[in-house]
């Protein structure tokens, strides 16, 4: 018998070093895209849960100012009041007669002989980071509707196309009279249409990028797809029991 040698040509070490390399960069590239994927599966229930809370929000603001003077006497009061009304911190006693994030309703329910008094307003603490649209009674409750509402706007129109100026809202003239403690001007009447603005954001810091045009509150994160940027919702509400003859 023969024994035949053979030779066996192994891997040179470039040849090892190159093909770690084209690994490690395999391997990367697809942490890269797990990262991402990962990042982008985190956000959506929190996207989901914003449109749920703009929707909660719309819904709420919506309810209520279809409803403003229902079941109310002409001149008796103002249906709509840009302001905050009621037996706690109300704005007429403290001279407030404009807020552009603040709106009373008041309509006399069905079934009921007495006029309800809902008033919608936003609350800010940037210590606390707590930003909520809230809703008041007008007696003892004052609730929030919606967490992290972070912009509330209300706009507020007559028969004509343009908005009615804030100015002539708060000057007067009084009904009943200048000295009746819930006085309200006169020009609240001319009242036919609300434009409302909601924005709320994600509620956590780290699906918000830096502070800008996508995000009124920063948050911490630096990754494209992890952002979510605020949404905002503008609509309007025809008064339907201030329409004249109504």
């Amino acid at each position: 018998m023969s024994r035949h040698a053979v030779h066996e040509d192994g891997f040179t070490i470039l040849e090892l070093l190159l093909a770690m390399a084209i690994a490690l960069g395999l391997a990367a590239t697809l942490l890269d895209v797990a990262h991402g994927a990962r990042g982008i599966f985190q956000a959506q229930p929190e996207r989901a849960d914003m449109l749920q809370r703009l929707r909660v929000a719309i819904d709420a603001l919506t309810k209520d100012l279809l409803m403003a003077g229902a079941g109310m006497q002409p001149f008796d009061m103002a249906p709509v009041m840009p302001y905050r009304i009621g037996a706690r911190d109300s704005d007429v006693d403290l001279g407030v007669s404009y807020r552009p994030d603040a709106v009373s309703v008041r309509y006399v329910p069905a079934g009921a002989s007495v006029v309800a008094s809902h008033t919608y307003h936003l609350r800010r603490d940037s210590v606390t980071g707590t930003f909520q649209l809230m809703h008041y009674d007008g007696e003892s409750t004052d609730l929030p509707v919606v967490d992290h509402v972070v912009a509330l706007q209300f706009e507020y129109f007559g028969d004509a196309s343009p908005p009615l100026d804030p100015a002539i809202l708060q000057d007067g003239p009084w009904l009943p009279d200048d000295t009746d403690p819930a006085a309200f001007d006169a020009d609240l009447l001319q009242i036919r249409r609300v434009r409302v603005l909601v924005r709320v954001q994600a509620a956590l810091p780290s699906m918000r990028g830096p502070a800008g045009p996508l995000f009124l509150h920063g948050g911490t994160s630096t990754a494209a797809e992890r952002f979510l940027p605020d949404l905002e919702m503008r609509f309007d509400v025809a008064l339907r029991n201030m329409e004249p003859g109504t």
